[in-house]
């Protein structure tokens, strides 16, 4: 596995919910990578997100690479994916004029928010070149994951990156293998992005 870099540098941190905080670190040589430390009590969830991370990237490429796991330490490092969160891709062109869009870096009232709500409403219902593009990478990508029996189980906006052409997956410590995922995960797809698999 990929060793810890002693000569990284963070670059920003934000958390993910109560259970862990994520840093964005730059080594040197400009290679970016993601550490997430859990907090203490979460070490099952850390656990599943190892596995699930690991088990799906070997088989679709539209997850972050495990490169090094440190459960002592409460450490996941995994690969950097270059992109934009679907999140930000929506309310960047969907949502007001006076969206600023740092104030949803640590956004978790995703599902309350009445600017992300109208935002994602406008999503659905366009038929622009790009948001059909971004809706058919989504729908791809979910499709990938549940043809190999994986339920994400966190499909929210946060949790989806967009490089322009495909669609990544990441966070995983709610996924588990399921015999129907497209199924379990049909009402929360169409719900943010008005697609099913």
């Amino acid at each position: 596995m990929w060793p810890m870099p002693d000569d990284a540098a963070v670059a920003t941190s934000w958390t993910n919910g109560l259970r862990a905080t994520v840093h964005l670190l730059e080594k040197g040589s400009g290679e970016k990578v993601i550490l997430k430390v859990y907090r203490p009590g979460f070490m099952g969830l850390m656990l599943r997100e190892y596995v699930a991370t690991r088990y799906v990237a070997s088989r679709i490429p539209i997850v972050p690479k495990v490169l090094a796991f440190r459960p002592l330490k409460r450490e996941l490092c995994l690969s950097y994916i270059h992109g934009q969160r679907v999140l930000e891709w929506v309310l960047e062109r969907f949502g007001g004029r006076n969206t600023v869009l740092s104030d949803f870096q640590n956004f978790h009232g995703l599902d309350t928010n009445a600017q992300v709500a109208e935002a994602f409403s406008r999503f659905r219902d366009a038929t622009s070149e790009d948001a059909c593009r971004l809706k058919e990478a989504i729908r791809a990508s979910y499709s990938s994951l549940h043809q190999i029996g994986m339920l994400h189980g966190s499909s929210d906006p946060r949790n989806i990156i967009y490089d322009g052409s495909r669609v990544f997956i990441i966070d995983f410590d709610h996924a588990r293998p399921s015999l129907a995922p497209a199924r379990i995960e049909r009402r929360s797809l169409m719900r943010w992005y008005g697609i099913a698999t």
